[in-house]
């Protein structure tokens, strides 16, 4: 009796079922992990370990071209600022007429970023206030909106700390009097601190904490302490690290993650800012466009952060890179020219460069299916000098009808030279289906990718390969 001899070479079956994210290498990305692709747009980790197309969005309104802020008032109502020069509000099912309307025949005026904050103190009843540098301080009490002209001229970055309001003019953050918006000027309860550096960078930044306020410049951050002005002192954090713009940090967790021109930081208070958690990222900060970081945004909407940045050679905010907490895992997401970020309630809505605001949620963007692309690490054999035969690969996913789920093979370890091996489109919903791909365009190579590109919801649960180690030559 003759048996089947085993081929030389072929070993076990080798499965990733649980993926931890993106991780932009330096170089190609032989030594990363299995679970981590080198790149992963619109990709999110909704079902981890698994990965799943990201959640759309709806447009919920469009003023002007561009969303200049969003903030959430009260609690439960937004409020948005558009560079057509209006405020207005949002009830859940339309918006108001305009709160507010400046007129400037600067475009920096009108495209300026705004801040905002609620604050009661001497009102009767809780106000919006906001500002953007470029107009005098206003507010907002729920049914109308005036002038603060007592405001310092310039005010910018406002926030609220200890029943104050405060701001920034140039290297100066102004307090007013304690519950009294409309006073700045009272001897011994309003203040002006100022923020001296040797580079001579103004303030770009103001973010309020317990018992402090964080002062930011493009390159530093201080902490401003006290209840007033008998107890103010400020401290230097960092004479390296800044914030890129106002509306680029975000409070999680009693932290502060915020983008910086060299990196997303996350300062916990008391000692210098890290960024160990960002550094599969990272890259994509180096590539980003330097003169166009201004514009960076951050947001947290209760699961993941947000950080949007001006990708490659992009003048607006064309990449999000999304972070999940909980299991460290970053993904990557492109399409939403983003330039505002809030959450309400159990809502996230994010403005953009068109002057849209969309709330996110959903299986489409807009009616449009999304495309979402995945390539994964350079897979070698024991030796990236050694030659691999693929004799199978194991596709696990679910799929949602009309979906379409694409597998891409390549033989090298960069470059765009992807042949297509299989295509799956099903009729009716398909759950955990197991998809065997055609490898015969790949005899032997040192270094094998795949590329999966999903158009509509997919989510991949697992990749598997079978692989036979060939002999190594001279």
């Amino acid at each position: 009796m003759s048996y089947w001899n085993p081929i030389r070479g072929v070993g076990q079956p080798i499965p990733v079922r649980s993926f931890s994210g993106v991780y932009k290498p330096d170089d190609e990305g032989f030594n990363l992990p299995d679970e981590l692709f080198t790149e992963l747009i619109n990709y999110s980790p909704d079902n981890f370990p698994a990965i799943s197309t990201r959640p759309g969005y709806s447009v919920i309104g469009q003023f002007g071209t561009r969303v200049t802020g969003l903030a959430e008032f009260r609690g439960n109502t937004l409020v948005a600022a558009f560079n057509d020069g209006t405020w207005r509000s949002w009830n859940g099912s339309s918006w108001s007429s305009p709160l507010v309307t400046f007129t400037s025949s600067d475009p920096n005026d009108m495209n300026a970023p705004w801040s905002f904050t609620n604050f009661k103190g001497n009102y009767s009843a809780i106000n919006l206030i906001g500002t953007n540098g470029r107009f005098q301080l206003y507010r907002y009490d729920g049914s109308s909106s005036q002038q603060i002209a007592e405001a310092p001229s310039g005010a910018n970055y406002v926030t609220t700390q200890g029943n104050r309001v405060y701001c920034a003019v140039e290297n100066y953050v102004r307090a007013s009097a304690l519950n009294n918006a409309n006073d700045w000027t009272t001897v011994d309860d309003a203040a002006e601190i100022q923020i001296n550096t040797t580079d001579g960078q103004l303030i770009n930044g103001l973010s309020a904490g317990n018992g402090h306020v964080t002062v930011f410049k493009p390159s530093s951050m201080f902490e401003l302490y006290g209840k007033g002005p008998q107890s103010y002192a400020t401290e230097e954090i960092a004479s390296d690290i800044g914030v890129t713009g106002n509306q680029a940090t975000v409070a999680y967790d009693d932290s502060l993650p915020f983008l910086s021109r060299d990196g997303i930081y996350r300062y916990a208070g008391g000692l210098r800012p890290e960024k160990l958690f960002s550094v599969p990222v990272q890259q994509y900060i180096n590539r980003s466009n330097k003169s166009q970081m201004s514009k960076g945004v951050a947001g947290n909407d209760g699961k993941y952060l947000y950080f949007g940045i001006p990708y490659g050679g992009s003048t607006e905010n064309s990449r999000i890179l999304q972070y999940d907490p909980i299991h460290q895992v970053w993904t990557t997401w492109d399409g939403i020219a983003v330039t505002q970020m809030v959450r309400i309630g159990a809502d996230m809505y994010f403005g953009d460069a068109s002057g849209r605001v969309l709330r996110l949620g959903g299986t489409n963007d807009a009616g449009t299916a999304i495309t979402a692309t995945a390539i994964t690490k350079p897979f070698t054999a024991g030796s990236i000098a050694r030659k691999q035969q693929w004799f199978k690969i194991w596709i696990v996913a679910s799929v949602k009808a009309g979906s379409t789920l694409s597998i891409y093979i390549s033989g090298k370890a960069v470059g765009e030279d992807w042949i297509l091996a299989k295509t799956l489109t099903p009729t009716s919903d398909i759950q955990y289906q197991e998809m065997l791909v055609p490898t015969n365009t790949i005899a032997a190579a040192n270094a094998v990718r795949l590329k999966l590109v999903a158009t509509g919801q997919v989510t991949i649960h697992e990749i598997s390969r079978l692989t036979r180690e060939m002999p190594m030559r001279r």
